[in-house]
C-alpha cells in the first residue's frame, strides 16, 4: 500500500504543478512567497531588553544575553535551534499590527513609524516567531506573546555557536526519538462538534468545543477545554465559532474567525433565540455545520429552507471547501483550484453515474459542481467527497459519491496512522475513528461515547487507556492539529493564557 500511496502523492504533485489556475484576488490561492537567501537580519544578535513576558513564571531575565542567529540555511533563537527555516517579509500598518498582538506588548506601547517591517520566521513552514523592523540598528523579537529588543553583534554569524546548537539539537532528536526518552513530548488540539436535535428530532443547531491534551514519555500531564474552535495557523492562534443571525428574511448560520490577540473580532455576530412571533411569514433559512478544519481551510456541510409559517421545504444541500481567510463571506473553493483537471473530472464522473443509477431523465439542479464537495472521515482517513441534488418527480433528492483522489497536504496536512486499523478495531471493536501522533507514542480511539487516549507501543495499543475523555450526545471529531518538541509547551502555554483570561472575563 505504502509504494502505491507514494506514486499517488507523487502524481497529485505533477499535477498540482502543471495546473495554472487561481485568481490574483482570491486570498486562497495567493503564492506561498519563496525562501529568501539573502537575509537583511542575517549575522549574530544579542537580547539586550525585555519588552513583554506574559508567561505565568518570572522569565524575564532568562533571556537577557541570550544570542539570536540567522542564515539563510539555520537560525537559533535563545536555546531554540530551527534546522528549517525560511523567511517572509512584509509591510504592514503600525497601528493595526499592534491591534491583533496587543497582548505581547506592554501597556500603552506605541511604534514611532506609521509602518513597519515584519520579518516573519518559519521552521519547516510552522510560524515560530516574528521580527519587527523601525529605523535604527535595534530589532524586536516577538515569539508568543513575548517580546524582546535584539541588538546586533556581528554581521557575520557566530560558527562556533551554530556548531554547538546543531550538535545540540542532533543529541535531542536522537533521544526524543528513542521510546524510552523522557524528552518524547506530544500534544493535540481536537476540534469537537455537537448535534442539537430541535423540533421532532430534526438536527437544527451545532456546539463546537475544543481540548487540548499533552504528554511526555507517553504520560499524559494536561487537559484543558474552552468553548468553539482554537486551533493554529502561520498567522498565530486563531479561534472559530459559527453564529446564527437573522437579518431581514433570512436566518443564516455565519462562521466567524480571527486572530485570539485581536481586540476585536473581524465580524461582531450575536446569536439569535427563538423569536417566531417577531419572525416573517416567509424566511429563507441556512444551516451550515463543520465537518472538518485545517490551518488555511474548513469544510463545511450547507443546507438551504425555505420556510413558510411551520413549514419548511429542502431547497438545495451542499458541501463546500471555505478558505478561513475569507470569512465570513462565503466563497467555495473550486476543486479544480486544488486537485486540477482531475479533480473535475472526478466530480463530473461521480455526478454522472449519479444520475445514471437513479433516472436518466432527472434534472440536475443547476449549481457550481465544481464547488459541492467536501470531507468525510472513514477508517481513520479523511476522504473526498462529493454531492448531488437532482430533481426527480418534482422532488428534490440529495446523493453522495466518492472522490478517489488523496485531499492535497494544503488541505489535510497529516493524515497517518502508525498503527494499522484493523488492529485497533479488533482490539477496540467499538471504535468509530482512530487518530495517532507523528510521534507515534500515542493515540486517540474515538468511540461513540468517548475518547481514549492510548500510549502506542511498535504497532499496538498498550493494555489500559492512559485516559478516557466522555464525548456529549452526538458528538464527532471534527479536528485535530499535533505539535511535538519544543512546540509542545509554546502551545500549551497559548493556550492556558487563552482558557484563563476567558474564564476571568465570563
Amino acid at each position: 500500500m505504502r509504494p502505491f500511496k507514494l506514486i499517488c502523492s507523487l502524481l497529485m504533485i505533477i499535477l498540482l504543478l502543471t495546473a495554472c489556475v487561481g485568481t490574483a484576488n482570491d486570498l486562497s490561492m495567493q503564492i506561498v512567497p519563496p525562501k529568501i537567501t539573502d537575509i537583511s537580519i542575517g549575522g549574530t544578535w544579542e537580547v539586550v531588553d525585555v519588552l513583554n513576558q506574559s508567561s505565568f513564571t518570572d522569565e524575564d531575565q532568562q533571556w537577557l544575553g541570550k544570542p539570536i542567529l540567522f542564515s539563510s540555511q539555520y537560525g537559533v533563537i535563545a536555546d531554540y535551534f530551527i534546522k528549517d527555516i525560511s523567511y517572509q517579509v512584509k509591510r504592514v500598518n503600525a497601528d493595526e499590527y499592534l491591534l491583533y498582538h496587543y497582548k505581547a506588548f506592554p501597556e500603552g506601547y506605541h511604534f514611532s513609524e506609521e509602518e513597519i517591517e515584519v520579518i516573519t520566521i518559519m521552521d519547516q513552514d510552522v510560524l515560530f516567531a516574528e521580527i519587527l523592523r523601525e529605523h535604527g540598528e535595534h530589532l524586536i523579537l516577538k515569539i508568543n506573546n513575548d517580546s524582546f529588543i535584539l541588538k546586533m553583534v556581528s554581521q557575520e554569524v557566530d560558527e562556533e555557536l551554530l556548531k554547538q546548537r546543531q550538535q545540540e539539537n542532533s543529541l535531542t532528536e536522537l533521544v526524543e526519538n528513542n521510546p524510552q526518552s523522557t524528552l518524547l513530548r506530544t500534544g493535540v488540539f481536537i476540534g469537537l462538534r455537537q448535534d442539537i436535535e430541535e423540533n421532532q428530532g430534526e438536527i437544527e443547531s451545532h456546539l463546537y468545543r475544543t481540548l487540548w491534551i499533552a504528554s511526555e514519555n507517553k504520560d499524559l500531564y494536561s487537559f484543558l477545554e474552552t468553548e468553539n474552535i482554537f486551533f493554529p495557523r502561520r498567522k498565530g492562534f486563531w479561534k472559530m465559532e459559527v453564529n446564527r443571525v437573522l437579518e431581514g428574511n433570512r436566518i443564516e448560520d455565519l462562521l466567524v474567525s480571527n486572530n485570539i490577540l485581536s481586540k476585536e473580532a473581524y465580524y461582531s455576530l450575536d446569536n439569535i433565540t427563538h423569536q417566531s412571533l417577531l419572525q416573517p411569514s416567509k424566511l429563507e433559512v441556512i444551516y451550515r455545520k463543520i465537518n472538518y478544519i485545517s490551518n488555511d481551510y474548513v469544510s463545511i456541510e450547507e443546507k438551504v429552507f425555505q420556510q413558510y409559517k411551520e413549514e419548511k421545504v429542502l431547497q438545495r444541500e451542499g458541501l463546500h471547501i471555505l478558505a478561513i481567510d475569507s470569512l465570513p463571506n462565503i466563497r467555495r473553493i473550486n476543486i479544480l483550484d486544488l486537485l486540477g483537471s482531475s479533480g473535475l473530472e472526478a466530480i463530473e464522473t461521480g455526478t454522472k453515474k449519479i444520475l445514471e443509477q437513479n433516472n436518466e431523465n432527472n434534472l440536475l439542479l443547476q449549481q457550481n459542481l465544481g464547488e459541492n464537495f467536501g470531507l468525510e472521515r472513514r477508517f481513520g482517513h479523511w476522504f473526498l467527497k462529493g454531492r448531488v441534488n437532482f430533481y426527480e418527480d418534482d422532488q428534490l433528492k440529495t446523493s453522495d459519491y466518492n472522490i478517489n483522489l488523496i485531499p492535497p497536504s494544503e488541505l489535510v496536512f497529516y493524515d497517518d496512522l502508525s498503527i494499522p486499523w484493523t488492529s485497533v478495531k479488533d482490539r477496540v471493536p467499538a471504535t468509530h475513528d482512530l487518530y495517532t501522533s507523528p510521534n507515534k507514542d500515542i493515540a486517540l480511539v474515538v468511540t461513540k461515547d468517548e475518547i481514549m487516549v492510548f500510549s502506542i507501543k511498535g504497532r499496538n495499543l498498550q493494555l489500559e487507556p492512559l485516559e478516557r475523555i466522555p464525548l456529549k450526545d452526538g458528538e464527532v471529531v471534527i479536528m485535530t492539529e499535533w505539535a511535538t518538541g519544543l512546540y509542545v509547551e509554546s502551545w500549551q502555554r497559548t493556550f492556558e493564557n487563552y482558557v484563563f483570561e476567558n474564564y476571568l472575563d465570563d
